[in-house]
């Protein structure tokens, strides 16, 4: 009897040293990978050439794409029309985007409806993914989790390529997860990829940083890697 105990004392201890070990390895790889910048020549663009203000946006766990409405560069109404969002009016001015795993998204529109299977499910096995689009009713103020960013023309384009790639596509328009959405300003899309820990929705903001060529972090698992080159 007490060797079957001792036996099972020491696997449970095992168990519990592997998943603190993988945690300490996870955040550890997170701070010093993150620390390494891309594009670290990256210099806001001058007033002179017409930049494009976007935000990046963290509530401490997610990240987020905010983008206006309508440029001379694209009009997102014609990809994520009002009539998907059913208190969202031509007034709005801007648009959030972020990716994520789908069955997270759709089962906690708050953190007190996170479940652990859930969440486990997500951060250790690839899962299916949406993008879930929220329109804003005008320009963001800027803040240490509100920080905005001026692209270029051309950057900003590279940007929209990149967020459009994401979408999943069913005749000419995204596919629309029908009747999705915490509230009438935001709704969700199928969208390509597969999420887990490695390759979760700060990773996707940060990848969208990179393709515009802003600095940003050489891998961004977590919101203060994806924010701490944009201070």
């Amino acid at each position: 009897m007490r060797r079957m105990l001792y036996k099972i004392i020491t696997f449970f201890l095992l168990a519990v040293g592997t998943v603190a070990g993988a945690v300490v390895l996870f955040l550890l790889s997170a701070f010093l990978l993150s620390s390494f910048p891309v594009r670290s020549s990256f210099a806001q663009a001058p007033h002179a050439e017409e930049p494009v203000e976007i935000f990046v946006t963290s509530n401490g766990v997610h990240t987020d794409i905010v983008v206006p409405v309508a440029t001379p560069y694209t009009d997102w109404r014609e990809k994520v029309p009002l009539h998907h969002f059913a208190n969202a009016d031509s007034s709005y001015t801007h648009l959030s985007f972020g990716w994520g795993d789908r069955e997270f998204y759709m089962k906690t529109p708050s953190w007190s409806d996170l479940t652990p299977g859930v969440a486990l499910r997500a951060a250790l096995w690839p899962t299916p993914t949406a993008m879930h689009v929220e329109y804003i009713a005008s320009r963001l103020t800027p803040t240490k989790r509100q920080l905005p960013v001026l692209l270029t023309p051309e950057q900003y384009r590279q940007l929209v390529l990149y967020i459009d790639a994401s979408f999943q596509k069913e005749n000419g328009g995204y596919r629309h997860i029908t009747g999705s959405g915490y509230t009438g300003q935001d709704t969700f899309y199928e969208a390509h990829g597969k999420f887990y820990i490695l390759k979760n929705c700060n990773n996707w903001v940060n990848g969208g940083l990179k393709a515009a060529g802003v600095k940003a972090a050489l891998w961004a698992p977590l919101p203060f890697a994806v924010m701490r080159h944009l201070r």
